[in-house]
């Protein structure tokens, strides 16, 4: 059963506090990590009921992470973000079944709608 948290990954501070933010001003209690490797660490030990990460990071990027996660949790919700409005970005999302990709700089609302859709 997935706990009550959103799991936030982003390598930018500043952007995984501002995401964080966002989704404490929508109800949810939020983590964050800062790549793709601390954020698997984390989802060993607490599945969230969603995780937002973005694509490009470096020790572990969203794409690699999102193929982690699909290994063993199949139906976990993966929202990707990205700064870059990249045709191969779309691919990944799709090839690896992200449920979503939102391109920063993204409103709140914009990520509301996404997470309504999910969860």
């Amino acid at each position: 059963m997935a706990a009550n948290f959103v799991l936030a990954v982003d390598d930018e501070k500043l952007t995984r506090e501002l995401l964080a933010q966002a989704l404490e001003l929508l109800g949810f209690e939020t983590r964050t990590a800062e790549n793709g490797k601390i954020a698997l660490d984390l989802l060993k030990q607490d599945v969230p009921e969603l995780v937002i990460t973005d694509i490009y990071m470096p020790e572990m990027n969203g794409i690699e992470l999102l193929k982690e996660i699909r290994k063993f949790k199949e139906n976990l919700p993966v929202i990707l973000i990205t700064g870059f409005d990249a045709e191969d970005a779309r691919q990944a999302a799709k090839d690896f079944n992200a449920n979503a990709l939102l391109t920063k700089p993204f409103q709140i609302q914009q990520l509301k709608d996404v997470i309504d859709t999910l969860i």
